[in-house]
C-alpha cells in the first residue's frame, strides 16, 4: 500500500484558506445589510462600530488629558485589506500609525519593534496600542467569510486564523503535515500561529461554533504576546509615557455595512507597562450611544457657545 503523501505546511494552508472561494451571494440588498449588521451585534455582543471605536476613544482620553497631538497611535493588525477600515477611522483622530502587526494580527515586529516604538512616543505623551485579531461575517450571514471587492461570493476571513484552525484540527486528528524551520522567515509567522492555536484546541473542539471561537482564541493568543513583550521592553519608554492598551477583534463585513470592532480589553496604563485604570466599560457605553442625538447635542452646545459669545454683559449700578 503506498504511503499518504505528507503535504507541506503552505500547501495546506492554502488548501485550507482557500477551499470555499467565491461561494454564497455575491451582490447586497437592503435586507442582507440589515441581516449582517443584526449578525454582528448578536454574535459578538458588544460591537461598536469603527466609527464611533474612534470618536469614544477620544471623548474617554481627553478629559484625562491625553490628546492627538501629543499620542502616538500604534496598531497590530493583520495586513489583510480588509481591516484597513477600521485603521482608517483611527488614523483621522490620532494621526499616523507604527504598525506592529503581522499575520492574523499578532506583533511580529517583536522586541525591535516595540523598543523602537517606546522612543518614538512624543515627550511627556501617551503611546495608544490597538491590537487583535479578525473575522469576517458575510451576506449569508457565515461567520469566518467576507465578502472582497472583485469577487463573486465569498472567502475566508482570517486567512490565517481559518488555516490554522484547519490545522489545528489535523494534527490533533494525527495527520502529518511538514512545517519548515521556525528559524526560516519564508512562512515563519505561519508556523508560529499554528504553533499557538494548538495550545487552545480542546477549547476550539468543544466549542458549539468553532469560526466564532476562533477570534477569541486567537485575541488570548495575541494577549498573551503583548504581555511577554512588555515584561520585555517596558524599559524602553520614558518614565513620563501613558501607555493605553485597546484590545478586541475586529469584525469585517461586507462594502455597504459597518465595520465593527469588539472591545474585549481597554486599560490605562504606567511606563511599565502596568493597569492602572480600567476604562472597558466606558468605551462600551460611549460606542453605543446613539449618534444622532450626539450631533444634536453637539449642534445646540455650538448654538448656546455663539449665543453667549453674542451676549454683552451690562453692570448696572446701583
Amino acid at each position: 500500500m503506498p504511503m499518504k503523501k505528507v503535504k507541506s505546511l503552505h500547501t495546506f494552508t492554502m488548501e485550507a484558506a482557500f477551499a470555499n472561494e467565491d461561494e454564497g451571494t455575491e451582490f447586497s440588498s437592503p435586507s442582507s445589510v440589515k441581516d449582517v449588521m443584526s449578525r454582528a451585534k448578536t454574535t459578538f455582543p458588544g460591537v461598536v462600530t469603527a466609527h464611533q471605536l474612534a470618536r469614544s476613544l477620544d471623548v474617554i482620553l481627553s478629559p484625562l488629558g491625553i490628546g492627538p497631538d501629543s499620542t502616538l497611535l500604534a496598531t497590530s493588525f493583520s495586513g489583510d485589506e480588509v481591516n484597513r477600515d477600521v485603521e482608517d477611522e483611527l488614523r483621522a483622530t490620532y494621526g499616523q500609525n507604527f504598525n506592529l502587526g503581522g499575520i492574523g494580527g499578532f506583533p511580529f515586529g517583536g522586541q525591535t519593534a516595540f523598543g523602537s516604538l517606546g522612543h518614538h512616543v512624543p515627550e511627556n505623551g501617551t503611546c495608544l496600542i490597538v491590537y487583535g485579531p479578525h473575522v469576517g461575517i458575510d451576506f449569508d450571514g457565515v461567520v469566518g467569510k467576507v465578502n472582497r471587492r472583485g469577487h463573486h461570493g465569498s472567502g475566508a476571513c482570517c486567512n490565517t486564523a481559518m488555516a490554522s484552525l484547519a490545522y489545528v484540527k489535523a494534527i490533533r486528528s494525527g495527520e502529518k503535515i511538514h512545517s519548515p524551520d521556525p528559524s526560516d522567515p519564508i512562512d515563519s509567522q505561519q508556523v508560529f500561529v499554528d504553533s499557538a492555536l494548538l495550545e487552545h484546541g480542546e477549547r476550539l473542539e468543544k466549542a458549539e461554533n468553532p469560526n466564532v471561537e476562533l477570534p477569541h482564541a486567537m485575541f488570548d493568543c495575541i494577549e498573551a504576546f503583548f504581555k511577554r513583550l512588555m515584561n520585555k521592553c517596558a524599559r524602553d519608554f520614558s518614565d513620563t509615557v501613558t501607555i493605553v492598551m485597546l484590545g478586541g477583534i475586529i469584525v469585517n463585513t461586507p462594502e455597504g455595512t459597518p465595520e465593527y470592532f469588539l472591545p474585549k480589553k481597554f486599560d490605562l496604563c504606567d511606563s511599565n507597562g502596568e493597569a492602572v485604570q480600567d476604562l472597558l466599560g466606558a468605551l462600551i457605553e460611549e460606542g453605543h450611544k446613539d449618534i444622532k442625538t450626539i450631533i444634536k447635542e453637539r449642534q445646540y452646545n455650538k448654538k448656546m457657545e455663539k449665543a453667549k459669545s453674542g451676549q454683552i454683559e451690562i453692570t448696572i449700578k446701583a
